[in-house]
């Protein structure tokens, strides 16, 4: 499309080609391809020499979206990330900015969403709508959390702003207030809970005076698996034979 980074619209569109999950959850709920292709290729500025770059980098919404789909695929209990999760990570990343992808998808992002939960548990029964007070509470939580990550206390705080919903009548049973409840969050950092963003272990290698740092989940897990003689044999093997000066560690 001539755009000089990779958008989380752009990831949205590549979703629907293929056979995968949210490409089937997409064309059952409507959403045209082509026309989504060309409501992306009109959101940004195209620019020839854009054209031309071998690669072309992730945005930073791009990047967050990325990584929701791995926190969708963990709370799944999946041990992949497959196109449904890169699709309820868009839908997350989207919400966190609190943006709607109903006008680019053409259709009910809310919809594709319960479609994706449908196909993944093999159609074994409708799965539950949201409610009227969830809604408003997820659009509150996003505004709350405004670019930053959207969190279960910022959703636990919109839920119990709004006295009449069943959460904040249960809390208020429980003797908690909204009051209460937003002060106790207050007093709890994201850092430390399952909110906090996943953290990618790294690993160090260091050839002679140069250390390269790996961070691929992937190839650490693998390198992880090998003891100090056959990781020196992986090294050797792709960048040669250590010189009298050099060594691996």
């Amino acid at each position: 499309m001539g755009h000089p980074e990779i958008k989380p619209e752009h990831l949205l569109y590549a979703l629907t080609e293929g056979e995968g999950v949210a490409a089937n959850a997409m064309a059952q709920s409507g959403v045209d391809a082509g026309a989504l292709r060309d409501r992306v290729a009109a959101r940004f500025l195209s620019k020839t020499s854009a054209k031309k770059l071998n690669k072309v980098p992730f945005s930073g919404e791009a990047k967050k979206a990325l990584e929701q789909s791995l926190r969708a695929a963990l709370e799944l209990g999946h041990n992949y990330i497959g196109t449904e999760h890169l699709f309820l990570g868009v839908e997350r990343e989207a919400q966190r900015r609190g943006a709607s992808l109903d006008e680019l998808l053409g259709a009910s992002t809310a919809g594709v969403h319960d479609r994706v939960l449908q196909i993944l548990a093999g159609a074994r029964g409708p799965v539950p709508t949201r409610s009227p007070a969830l809604q408003a509470a997820m659009g509150a939580a996003a505004q709350q959390a405004g670019r930053g990550e959207m969190t279960t206390g910022h959703l636990l705080a919109a839920m119990v702003a709004d006295e009449d919903s069943q959460a904040a009548k249960a809390l208020l049973a429980l003797g908690a207030s909204g009051d209460a409840v937003a002060n106790a969050l207050a007093q709890v950092p994201v850092a430390g809970t399952s909110d906090a963003a996943p953290v990618v272990q790294s690993i160090a290698i260091t050839v002679g005076g140069t250390t390269t740092l790996i961070s691929d989940p992937d190839v650490v897990a693998a390198l992880r698996e090998l003891n100090s003689a056959q990781l020196r044999d992986t090294i050797k093997r792709a960048v040669g034979p250590a010189g009298p000066d050099q060594a691996a560690s």
